[in-house]
């Protein structure tokens, strides 16, 4: 099969999506197919710096909306012709911006299979990112109309989610879930990386049906870290020989509701005062949670690495005790799989977002709060045997999604759509 993968998100930015594109990329030129990567360029100059020339980028205004995000400024119709020529026969799309968009409109015009991967919570990200809301109902009007035939439907759904509300957060959530609804119904598949993925589209499904597919993202063990990595590692954050290491690896932005980590890494200290929480990640919010962190009292407790190359990840793992994820907005979380594969024991708070993730099998599931989090904590650290037997289960669990296996699943999707696409329009 031809394939492209059509995503507003791409290198040089560092994320989930980039990595879950690169790994299916990866797998399925393995698999014997031909694989495209549509997306952004660094700015509004499209340089000839690929290696790749299976890689097309499209202009875009750097940093838009807020830091690692480029938005790409098309017409889909202006477009197209650079799409067509790639004969695609499957369109697979991670966000639904102008980039992905296009490719909807591709895969329309060509008889492409279509395929959405709802990859991000975006109703809950408005949040956090209000100015994404404007660009939200500028873009879609400027490209929806370009993209698929309305109805008389779609025409009456506009009209409505456009009436402006009184809090925008709720306005723009609505937009995004009308919005999402309308382009998914246009799909021969849409996957969701998690349960609570599938439960929150579905709940979407008012004035538009379409079908839901759990399928996450697989991921391999990192390398693994030597002895002397390890020790090089701990002695340049001054993590002591008896630190019991609370690790967090990922962005370190506002919406991953990191804050709650540090009032209760406190709480955890009075029961076991060698605990150090380490933050390994970096984004727009590190310098919010240092200071809250120098503000807490136990900020010599509390360590900060910023972003390490990926390929590197495994010493940090290898180095701690337990993972933390306290997120509610991630829609699978691939550091969960990576700290599975080091055989660590979690704590979570949101028992549907990862399969790898089971409550008292190889974690605990904690509420949103500091002090269920800090109990949770002091529970798996008091006790070696659980803590042993927690993080033999993680790698038991971890193993059964790997990126192999998982890619086979999408290949079979992929073909599944093949036979079910609807003619061009």
């Amino acid at each position: 099969m031809r394939i492209g993968l059509f995503t507003d998100t791409y290198r040089p930015s560092v994320n989930g999506i980039v990595y879950v594109i690169d790994i299916t990329k990866k797998r399925l030129e393995e698999m014997g197919h031909e694989v495209f990567i549509f997306c952004p360029a660094d700015g509004v100059r499209i340089k000839n710096i690929e290696s790749d020339d299976h890689i097309i980028r499209f202009r875009s205004m750097k940093n838009a909306l807020f830091d690692e995000y480029n938005l790409s400024l098309l017409f889909p119709a202006a477009e197209f012709r650079r799409v067509k020529k790639y004969n695609l026969d499957v369109i697979h799309f991670f966000t639904p911006s102008f980039i992905g968009l296009m490719g909807v409109y591709a895969a329309k015009k060509t008889g492409a299979a279509l395929i959405a991967q709802h990859s991000t919570d975006l109703s809950q990200y408005i949040t956090h990112y209000p100015a994404v809301v404007p660009a939200i109902v500028v873009g879609a009007g400027f490209v929806l109309p370009n993209t698929f035939r309305f109805k008389g439907q779609d025409v009456r759904e506009l009209i409505k989610i456009y009436k402006p509300r009184r809090l925008v957060s709720t306005w723009g959530s609505e937009i995004i879930e009308s919005l999402i609804a309308m382009i998914y119904s246009r799909c021969d598949a849409v996957i969701a990386l998690s349960e609570k993925s599938k439960i929150q589209l579905e709940s979407w499904r008012d004035e538009y049906w379409f079908d839901v597919t759990v399928m996450p993202t697989g991921i391999d063990a990192l390398p693994k870290a030597s002895a002397k990595q390890i020790s090089d590692f701990k002695a340049k954050y001054d993590i002591g020989k008896d630190d019991e290491v609370v690790l967090y690896a990922g962005r370190l932005s506002a919406e991953k509701n990191l804050d709650i980590l540090i009032p209760a890494i406190k709480k955890v200290l009075k029961h076991r005062p060698n605990a150090r929480l380490l933050y390994v990640g970096d984004f727009e919010y590190k310098a919010v949670l240092e200071q809250e962190a120098q503000d807490s009292g136990v900020g010599d407790r509390i360590t900060f690495t910023g972003s390490l190359p990926r390929q590197h990840l495994g010493v940090a793992y290898a180095s701690a005790d337990l993972f933390v994820f306290p997120s509610v907005t991630d829609t699978q979380g691939l550091v969960v799989n990576e700290a599975a594969h080091a055989g660590l024991p979690f704590v979570i708070v949101d028992k549907l977002v990862t399969e790898i993730v089971k409550d008292g099998e190889n974690g605990i599931v904690a509420k949103d709060n500091p002090k269920s989090i800090a109990d949770a904590i002091v529970t798996i650290l008091n006790d070696d045997k659980l803590r042993t037997e927690f993080g033999k289960k993680s790698k038991l669990f971890a193993s059964k999604c790997g990126e192999v296996s998982q890619t086979k699943k999408l290949e079979e999707l992929y073909l599944d759509a093949i036979g079910t696409v609807l003619p061009p329009l």
